[in-house]
């Protein structure tokens, strides 16, 4: 019998590059990055082990058309992206809301902006709603 996982792909126009930096480097710009990365981490996994498929190291220009952020942002900006698996299906959700409870995880969570994000963010804190919206997912299930 397969088992099902789930697989979330996260957008950020947040600068959350895995940069590995540590606490002790002297290169600020890394560690903050790093920082935001490790914030990030720590929230989806509140819930449970997450395996993380794709690290967010090297953003892409797309045109923000194309992806669901909020209002305020237009045109072409930096997004990253990462993608992790869980096993428990429905954690994060229901068939009818299935990113409910990361949008609640996340919401209102403070981050660190003036990196290299290319949006101008207003306030240095994550928004999973509304049209100053930085951050969503994309969640699907698959038999493994």
């Amino acid at each position: 019998m397969s088992e099902q996982i789930t697989r979330i792909a996260v957008y950020s126009l947040i600068d959350i590059t895995a940069t590995g930096a540590k606490s002790k480097s002297n290169n600020q710009l890394e560690r903050n990055q790093q920082r935001n990365w490790e914030t990030v981490y720590q929230i989806i996994g509140l819930r449970t082990q997450v395996a993380v498929e794709v690290f967010p190291t090297d953003p892409k220009l797309v045109n923000l058309e194309s992806h669901n952020f909020g209002s305020y942002y237009s045109g072409y900006h930096k997004c990253w992206k990462f993608i992790f698996t869980v096993e428990p299906t429905d954690l994060y959700g229901d068939h009818n809301d299935p990113d409910r409870i990361l949008r609640q995880d996340f919401d209102n969570i403070p981050i660190i902006t003036g990196l290299t994000e290319s949006a101008a963010l207003i306030d240095p804190i994550i928004y999973t709603d509304g049209i100053l919206k930085n951050i969503y997912f994309r969640i699907s299930k698959q038999k493994e």
